[in-house]
C-alpha cells in the first residue's frame, strides 16, 4: 500500500512526504484560521535584494485542505511581482508514468521479501505501534522498503487528516505559474530525489523510517504550537519544534536538509543576478536553523528581510 494522490499516482517529494515535517506543517490550517483572519504581523516570507531584482523566499506548506485559500496578501503580491517562480522539484515530472514506475520498482520488495526482514525488531515494533495508533494497516506496509514506507506513512497521515498535496502551496503556485506563463525553475530533479532516498544504505533508510515515526508524535503533540509559529512568522519557535526529531537523527538531517540547503543556496545566488523578481517556494523547514537557507544566505553577506 502506498499513498496515492489524484489519478492514483504515488505522492512523493523529499520536501513534502519523505520527511514528515510536511505533515507537521499542514497543521497550520488545522483550525479555522483563514488568510483573511490573519493579523498583519510577520509571516514566513522574506525578501533579499539582488543585482537586478528581489528574491522572495516563501516557507511553504506542502499539503493543505481545499479551503485554505486565499493566502496572505503579501504572498500574493510577491507572486504577482515575480517573473519566475522557483520550486524544489517539478511535480509534473514526479507524477509522470516513468517516474511512478521507478518509484514502485525501487521502493518495493519482490517475492518473499518483506520490510520486517530488513529492519530491526525494535523498529518493527515501533512501526506497528505507531501505525495502529494512526489507524493504518501495518500488514500493507510490509511490501515497502524503509524509505518508501517513511514516505507513505507521512502521506497517509496527511490524507487521514484531510490534507492534500494537490492543495499545497507548491502545487497551487506551480499551476498558476504555468497558466500565467511565468518562468518555472526547479532546484533539483524528481529523479535526483528518488536517487537520494533509494540510494541510501539500509541502515540509513531505517533511521529515516524511525525519524518519520517520531514525527507522528510531534504532529499530535505540537500541532497548535506549530500553527501559531508559522502564522506569526516565529522562526525560533518553529525551528525548535522542527528540530525535535531531526536532532535525534543527525544523519537524516545532514543528508536531506543541510547538504541540499547548501546546494540550493548556490543556485539562489545565481538567480539573484537575473533581471526581475523571483519567488522561491521551499518547505519552511529548509529556511530555519543554523543550517537553513536564511542562515546560509546571511553568512554569504546577504540580508533577508522578513515580511
Amino acid at each position: 500500500m502506498m499513498a496515492r494522490g489524484a489519478g492514483g499516482r504515488i505522492v512523493f517529494s523529499v520536501g513534502a512526504a519523505v520527511i514528515s515535517l510536511a505533515a507537521v506543517f499542514t497543521m497550520a490550517w488545522a483550525d479555522p484560521g483563514r488568510a483573511e483572519a490573519w493579523e498583519k504581523g510577520r509571516i514566513f516570507l522574506w525578501s533579499v535584494a539582488g543585482e537586478k531584482g528581489t528574491l522572495h523566499l516563501l516557507g511553504s506548506i506542502h499539503a493543505l485542505k481545499d479551503d485554505a485559500y486565499p493566502l496572505d496578501d503579501r504572498i500574493e503580491q510577491a507572486y504577482a511581482k515575480s517573473v519566475r517562480v522557483v520550486f524544489e522539484a517539478d511535480q509534473e515530472e514526479t507524477a509522470g508514468a516513468e517516474m511512478q514506475k521507478e518509484l514502485v520498482e525501487r521502493g518495493t520488495y519482490t517475492g518473499d521479501m518483506a520490510l520486517k526482514d530488513h529492519i530491526s525488531k525494535d523498529t518493527c515494533r515501533l512501526l506497528e505501534e505507531k501505525a495502529r495508533a494512526a489507524g493504518l494497516d501495518t500488514a500493507k506496509l510490509q511490501r515497502l522498503r524503509p524509505w518508501l514506507c517513511a514516505v507513505s506513512l507521512s502521506a497517509m497521515e496527511m490524507a487521514r487528516m484531510g490534507f492534500s498535496p494537490e492543495n499545497g502551496i507548491d502545487a497551487h503556485y506551480a499551476a498558476r505559474a504555468k497558466k500565467d506563463g511565468k518562468e518555472r525553475v526547479f532546484l533539483e530533479s524528481a529523479r535526483l530525489q528518488v536517487d537520494l532516498l533509494a540510494g541510501m544504505p539500509e541502515d540509513l533508510q531505517e533511521e529515516l523510517l524511525r525519524q518519520a515515526l517520531r514525527e507522528l508524535e510531534v504532529i499530535r503533540e505540537k500541532s497548535a504550537a506549530l500553527a501559531g509559529a508559522w502564522k506569526s512568522g516565529d522562526v525560533r519557535a518553529l525551528e525548535e519544534i522542527v528540530s525535535i526529531s531531526l536532532n535525534e537523527h543527525p544523519k537524516v538531517r545532514k543528508d536531506l536538509f543541510t547538504e541540499r540547503n547548501e546546494q540550493w543556496v548556490s543556485h539562489l545566488e545565481e538567480l539573484m543576478k537575473a533581471r526581475g523578481d523571483t519567488l522561491v517556494i521551499v518547505g519552511a523547514g529548509h529556511l530555519v536553523g543554523d543550517d537553513g537557507i536564511l542562515s546560509l544566505l546571511r553568512r554569504k553577506g546577504f540580508g533577508p528581510v522578513q515580511q
